[in-house]
């Protein structure tokens, strides 16, 4: 439907009024939204996916509880959106924490990059109704660090230490989120110890055609420090 304008000064004060108005009402949807996810994440991380009410999280997030279905239309939606936020976080800290590494051997950085994200899903409680239905968390990780992942796999490419096709990029990365995703699940049930997660991220290189002595000294690296998480509640992945 067109929208119609008063002409002259009147009509611009109009629309200059206007604005603003429309300016209020987004901050204040997008800061609902935050409120409901930030108090989803701590209800899931306290009790997890199955235990958690729709009621308590708009209890807990202060608003009423029809207004949570303005947002989202079931409780997974959203525990999809809080892990959406996480991933999208981790991975804005794993590009901080190789930062050196992306200077220094940029091979690393994506076996680096992996052990670091397993390493945090394995002590983050949140994590783990997730890594106990892996089929739904390659999903997450697929779409939510593809961004990350697939520039770092082009420039392995283009550098020659990953032995890729680029037309087979998309594919590599899916399989790959497989083994992330069960990597995660083995050590929040308890089958491999979290120093695992290192071996994964060399699984997962080697399978993409890194060569031994490359594999030999990126498995020697040791694990950065991570820094601690600093969820933009307000992002939204964009599939």
């Amino acid at each position: 439907m067109a929208e119609t304008i008063a002409s002259g000064d009147d009509g611009a004060a109009a629309l200059h009024e206007a604005r603003p108005a429309h300016g209020r009402v987004s901050r204040r949807r997008n800061a609902t939204r935050a409120r409901l996810l930030v108090a989803a994440h701590d209800i899931l991380a306290e009790v997890g996916v199955d235990a958690a009410k729709i009621k308590d999280i708009t209890d807990r997030a202060d608003v009423g509880f029809g207004t949570f279905y303005n947002y989202f239309e079931t409780k997974d939606q959203v525990a999809r959106e809080v892990l959406d936020c996480i991933i999208h976080d981790c991975g804005i800290r794993n590009a901080v924490a190789t930062a050196h590494l992306a200077r220094s051997d940029p091979a690393a950085v994506m076996p680096t990059s992996i052990g670091l994200v397993i390493r945090e899903a394995a002590s983050t409680p949140i994590w783990s109704w997730w890594a106990r239905r892996p089929d739904l968390l390659v999903d997450r990780i697929r779409d939510g660090f593809a961004g990350f992942a697939m520039e770092d796999m082009r420039q392995g490419i283009k550098a020659g230490f990953l032995d890729l096709s680029p037309e087979d990029v998309d594919q590599a990365w899916a399989l790959a989120c497989w083994m992330i995703a069960g990597g995660i699940h083995d050590i929040v049930v308890g089958d491999r110890p979290v120093e695992s997660a290192g071996f994964v991220g060399e699984a997962i290189v080697r399978a993409w055609g890194y060569d031994r002595d490359t594999i030999t000294r990126v498995a020697a690296v040791t694990p950065p420090p991570y820094g601690p998480a600093n969820i933009d509640w307000s992002f939204v992945l964009r599939a």
